[in-house]
């Protein structure tokens, strides 16, 4: 898969304008990557977030903009006021530079609903690239959403349904009436075991089956999937697909509805639903049954559990990744009690011809060895102050090595094989 996709985030969309921000509190921008990044065919190589960052209120943003390595781009505004026009004005002009300078670039993902980015999507569509919207269904201009080539749909993080209403872990605050009518039947389950995740990811689709208002949607033009993830997410605390083979929750969704009356249904070019059946949408076509699971051991999904979720260990040389440690261990007084981003600038003046974002999966994964001691713990990533631990090159590979070793166990539930995690520790850079 190549690294094909730009994803530019208009800030003040989403958090509902600078002056009252309904919707940063609850705002998740972890959540919202999950959801493009089922979406997109290929992998992401730019992600930039334009905003007053130096907005005070704004810093609840920091640990998820460091752990997603987004970009922030400051805009401080033409003139007296919030910096809505620069923001806008800014994604607009560095979305149509991207285009032209980068042609390895095919997909652009616009997250905000104001309808100004018509004109963006329309000139990017001259260039051949292909346009993604994602944001809140009630604040989407219709003509923004009408040239998108598709159309992520976002929950608003503080719309509070009468009917439900209640923030459930793992979900937020449920405003879907059918995940509501899951969460009042089902209790959820702590560290189900493979065999429950199987057996309960049936159930949520015959529970869908059995629902009136989701048999309806499923027989005419299709569930989202978000529906499921929702419901399973709620139900299965700390649900994750990789641990049972699969690279992606459509490939889990085509297995567990092997044995249901639902069916996956596909649009090209990343659009999925359920349906019952074969009952299709327009433009869908069905997938697929994935009757056997897939084989846990191999390097893709060992390399998919290490790249996915915290500790991170993503796309990095680990050759590279030694030579930090060795110029940490070297230099080790000056990376006591740094933030984060002091830390990366110290790196990037040692280390001036790579890029930002491979010093910043360097940093990570130095971090989910625990290479840095971290004060104070009760606060996010972006609060603390990092202290380098390691006395030595060779003990701060083996910290991170240990942690890889330890993450993939803990996914897998059963033994690591070794022949395959070190084909995996010997070529890094093939990570992805």
């Amino acid at each position: 898969m190549k690294f094909n996709t730009a994803i530019l985030y208009d800030v003040e969309n989403l958090i509902g304008g600078y002056a009252r921000m309904d919707m940063l509190s609850n705002l998740s921008l972890p959540a919202i990557y999950q959801k493009i990044d089922e979406k997109i065919n290929g992998k992401v190589a730019i992600q930039r977030a334009y905003a007053n960052w130096s907005d005070q209120r704004l810093s609840m943003l920091r640990t998820d903009i460091n752990e997603l390595g987004i970009e922030p781009v400051q805009m401080f505004g033409f003139g007296k006021g919030a910096a809505k026009n620069a923001s806008d004005i800014q994604l607009a002009v560095e979305a149509i530079d991207i285009a032209f300078t980068r042609p390895v670039i095919e997909t652009f993902v616009i997250v905000s609903g104001d309808g100004g980015f018509s004109a963006v999507a329309k000139k990017l569509h001259e260039y051949g690239k292909m346009v993604i919207g994602c944001a809140y269904p009630k604040t989407t201009n219709k003509v923004f959403e009408a040239v998108c080539d598709d159309f992520i749909w976002l929950e608003v993080p503080t719309e509070v349904s009468v009917e439900n209403g209640s923030h459930i872990p793992g979900v937020g605050i449920v405003t879907d009436p059918i995940v509501s009518a899951y969460v009042s039947k089902y209790a959820a389950l702590d560290a189900p075991s493979k065999e429950a995740v199987l057996q309960n990811g049936r159930d949520a689709i015959r529970f869908l089956c059995s629902h009136s208002m989701a048999r309806q949607i499923m027989s005419s033009e299709g569930l989202n999937i978000s529906i499921i993830s929702q419901m399973l997410n709620y139900r299965l605390r700390g649900f994750n697909y990789q641990a049972l083979g699969f690279s992606r929750f459509v490939d889990f969704l085509r297995h567990i509805t092997c044995t249901t009356p639902c069916r996956l249904a596909y649009k090209p070019p990343s659009e999925y639903r359920l349906v019952v059946g074969n009952h299709l949408p327009p433009g869908f076509e069905l997938t697929t049954y994935i009757k056997d699971l897939p084989d846990l051991h191999t390097a893709e999904t060992y390399r998919n559990i290490l790249t996915r979720g915290l500790p991170s260990f993503r796309c990095y040389d680990r050759l590279f990744l030694e030579n930090v440690a060795d110029h940490m261990v070297m230099q080790k007084l000056d990376y006591q009690n740094l933030y984060f981003g002091e830390i990366l600038e110290k790196l990037q003046e040692a280390f001036p011809h790579h890029a930002q974002g491979q010093l910043k999966t360097a940093i990570q994964a130095l971090l989910g060895g625990g290479c840095f001691l971290r004060k104070p713990e009760e606060v996010h990533l972006s609060e603390q102050r990092l202290s380098f631990i390691p006395v030595s090159k060779a003990q701060c590979m083996d910290m991170v090595l240990k942690a890889m070793k330890e993450k993939l166990a803990r996914s897998l539930e059963e033994p690591v094989r070794t022949n395959i995690f070190n084909a995996i520790w010997e070529n890094q850079d093939d990570l992805s």
